[in-house]
C-alpha cells in the first residue's frame, strides 16, 4: 500500500517515526484524547474552574485590599489559595485521570491497536501522558492570568515565581507517570483513581512528616521546600502571615546540606525527580515496547537502588555526624535521652526505609511461574538454554542473584548509616559490641530474602495470604495476650515472628550495651528466636521454590 492510498490519520502515523517525539501538536494520542474530552459537556468543568478560581481571586484580593488598604498585601493573601487550587487541578485530577484513562483503553482494547501502530514507545508515552489530562491543562491554564496579576500585584519577582513553576511541572509530570505505572498495573479503574490519588497524598502529606525524624530527603519529592524557599519570604511580609514562621521555614530549607556540600534547594529538588521520571518513564516504556517484559531490568534495579540510597544518606549525613556535645553546649539537648532516642528512630527508620525500597524492587523484577516457564521456553527455542537455566540478570529469570545484591547492599548502607553515627555522630558515646552492631543490617538482609523466596515460590494471591497470617497475625495476637494475660515478656516471642517486630528488637542492638540491663535480655532473646524463625521459614520457602523450578524444567524438556 503506497502512501497516496493511505488515509489522513494513517498518513500522519507513518510519518511519526520521522519526528520528534516532543512535538506534542504533532503527536496523533494528543489529538485524539482532545476530540474525545473536549465536546460540549467539557464546557461545565471548564467554567466551574474559571468561576471559583475568579471568585477566590477577587473576594481575597478585594476584602484585604478593601480592610486593610494594601494592594500588595491583598494579592499575596490570594496566592496560596489560588495556588492550591492549581495544585489539586494538575496534581490530583490530572494524575487520577490519567491512570483511569490508561486502564479504559486496556479494557477496551485500544491500548493493543496502539501498540501495533508505527508510533515508537516513547511518542506514545508522551501522547499518553499529555493527551489524557488535556482538560485539566487547559483548565489549569484557564486559573494562570489569575495567577499572573495577582504575581504582579503583589510584587513577587520572576526569580522567585519561575523556579516554583519549574518545579510545579516536574511534580506534575512525575505524579502523571506515577499514575501511568499504576494504569498499567491495576485493573479496575475506579480503585486505580482512588490508589492513585492517595498515593499523590502520601507523598505530599506523609512523608514530608519524616522530615521531624531527620529524614529530609522525601519532602524535596513535593514542590514544598521551593515555594517556601522563594514564596514564603514574600507572604510573610503582609500581615496575614506576619507570624516569623514562614522565615524559619525559609531559612531551613534555603539550602540542602549534601553530605558536606550545600545545594540549592531547586537544584537538588530537579534532580532527584528527574531521577524518578527518568525510572517511570522507564517502566513505561519498557511495558510499550514489550508487553511481557518487566517494568525494570535487574540491572537497573541495582543501579537505581545505590542511587536511591546515596540521596537519602546524603541529605540524613548532618544527622549522622550531629555532634552532642555542641548542642549540649548550644542548650539544644538537655539530657542524654536525645542520644537514646537517635540509636533508636534514626536507623530503625532507615532500616524500615531500605526494605521497602529492597521489597519494590523485587516485586518489579520477580517473575511469575508463567513468565518463568515462557523464558526457559524462548532461550530453549533460541538454543541459549544451558544445563544451569536462564542467565540470572534475564528477565524472565528467578531474581536470587538481584535479591542476593540488593542484600548486601542494604547490609552495607545500614552498616555505613550506623558506623558514621558512632564513629562521628550523637552516639559516640556508645560502644556496642560487633554482635549488636550488625543486628539490623543482618535481619534487613535476611527479611529480603524471606521476602523473594516467599514472593517468587507462593505468587502474589498466596503472598498476600502468608503476609496476613506470618507479619500481621502475630503483632496482633501478642498485643491481645499482653492486654489480657499482662505477659509482655512471653508474648514478644510471638510478636517476633513478624519482620516487622524483628527490625524493631534488631534497631535496639546499639542501646544493649549501655541501656539494656539483665532483666531486659529476654528483648535480645525474642530478637534471636525470630530470627530463627523467618530462618527456617526462609530455608523451606527457598527449598520448595527450587523443587518448583526443577519441575518447570523437568516437564519442559519432557514435553519438548
Amino acid at each position: 500500500m503506497t502512501a497516496q492510498t493511505l488515509s489522513p490519520q494513517n498518513r500522519i502515523l507513518s510519518r511519526l517515526p520521522d519526528r520528534s517525539v516532543l512535538a506534542i501538536w504533532n503527536n496523533p494520542i494528543v489529538w485524539k484524547n482532545f476530540r474525545s474530552r473536549m465536546r460540549a459537556q467539557a464546557l461545565f468543568h471548564l467554567l466551574l474552574v474559571f468561576i471559583v478560581a475568579t471568585f477566590m481571586t477577587f473576594t481575597i484580593y478585594g476584602g484585604v485590599d478593601r480592610f486593610q488598604e494594601d494592594s500588595v498585601a491583598a494579592a499575596r493573601s490570594a496566592i496560596l489559595p489560588l495556588g492550591i487550587l492549581q495544585w489539586l487541578i494538575l496534581m490530583l485530577s490530572a494524575t487520577g485521570r490519567i491512570s483511569s484513562g490508561i486502564i479504559h483503553e486496556r479494557v477496551t482494547g485500544t491500548i493493543e491497536y496502539t501498540r501495533l501502530t508505527p508510533m515508537s514507545p516513547m511518542a506514545k508515552v508522551v501522547g499518553y501522558l499529555f493527551g489524557l489530562p488535556v482538560r485539566e491543562y487547559i483548565a489549569f491554564a484557564m486559573t494562570m492570568p489569575f495567577m499572573v496579576f495577582l504575581l504582579i500585584r503583589g510584587e513577587i519577582p520572576l526569580s522567585a515565581s519561575v523556579p516554583v513553576y519549574l518545579i510545579f511541572f516536574t511534580s506534575a509530570i512525575l505524579y502523571h507517570m506515577v499514575g501511568m505505572v499504576l494504569g498499567l498495573v491495576l485493573k479496575e479503574w475506579r480503585m486505580s483513581v482512588v490508589f492513585t490519588i492517595a498515593v499523590v497524598i502520601v507523598i505530599n502529606w506523609v512523608l514530608p512528616m519524616f522530615s521531624f525524624l531527620g529524614f529530609p530527603f522525601l519532602q524535596y519529592l513535593t514542590i514544598r521546600p521551593v515555594v517556601v524557599e522563594q514564596i514564603f519570604p514574600y507572604l510573610a511580609e503582609g500581615a496575614p502571615l506576619d507570624s516569623g514562621l514562614p522565615e524559619l521555614f525559609a531559612a531551613t530549607t534555603s539550602q540542602v546540606r549534601f553530605f558536606i556540600w550545600e545545594v540549592s534547594t531547586l537544584s537538588f529538588s530537579l534532580i532527584l525527580q528527574a531521577g524518578f521520571i527518568f525510572t517511570f518513564g522507564l517502566m513505561v516504556y519498557r511495558k510499550w515496547e514489550d508487553s511481557f517484559s518487566h517494568s525494570l531490568s535487574k540491572a537497573y534495579a541495582l543501579v537505581f537502588y545505590v542511587g536511591l540510597q546515596i540521596f537519602c544518606i546524603g541529605t540524613l549525613w548532618p544527622n549522622l555526624t550531629f555532634d552532642l556535645d555542641a548542642a549540649a553546649t548550644l542548650g539544644l539537648v538537655a539530657d542524654d535521652s536525645f542520644a537514646e532516642n537517635f540509636a533508636f528512630v534514626i536507623p530503625l527508620v532507615f532500616g524500615f526505609f531500605s526494605l521497602v525500597c529492597v521489597c519494590w524492587l523485587i516485586y518489579v523484577i520477580t517473575p511469575s511461574h508463567d513468565e518463568y516457564r515462557s523464558g526457559l521456553l524462548r532461550a530453549r527455542k533460541l538454543g541459549q538454554l544451558d544445563g544451569r537455566g536462564l542467565f540470572q540478570f534475564d528477565d524472565h529469570a528467578g531474581s536470587l542473584m538481584a535479591t542476593s545484591l540488593l542484600a548486601i547492599l542494604s547490609f552495607f548502607f545500614v552498616s555505613i548509616v550506623q558506623g558514621v553515627m558512632i564513629n562521628a555522630g550523637p552516639l559516640s558515646e556508645l560502644s556496642p559490641v560487633f554482635l549488636d552492631f550488625v543486628k539490623l543490617p543482618l535481619v534487613v538482609a535476611l527479611v529480603s530474602f524471606y521476602f523473594y523466596v516467599s514472593l517468587e515460590y507462593l505468587q502474589l494471591s498466596r503472598f498476600a495470604l502468608l503476609f496476613l497470617l506470618v507479619w500481621i497475625v502475630p503483632i496482633l495476637l501478642s498485643v491481645f495476650l499482653a492486654v489480657v494475660f499482662a505477659t509482655e515478656e512471653t508474648v514478644l516471642y510471638i510478636s517476633a515472628i513478624s519482620p516487622l517486630t524483628l527490625i524493631t528488637l534488631a534497631a535496639q542492638g546499639l542501646l544493649n550495651a549501655d541501656i539494656i540491663d539483665d532483666d531486659l535480655s529476654f528483648v535480645s532473646n525474642a530478637y534471636w528466636f525470630g530470627s530463627a524463625v523467618v530462618m527456617a521459614l526462609t530455608t523451606f520457602l527457598g527449598y520448595k521454590m527450587k523443587l518448583q523450578k526443577d519441575n518447570i524444567r523437568a516437564r519442559l524438556v519432557a514435553e519438548y
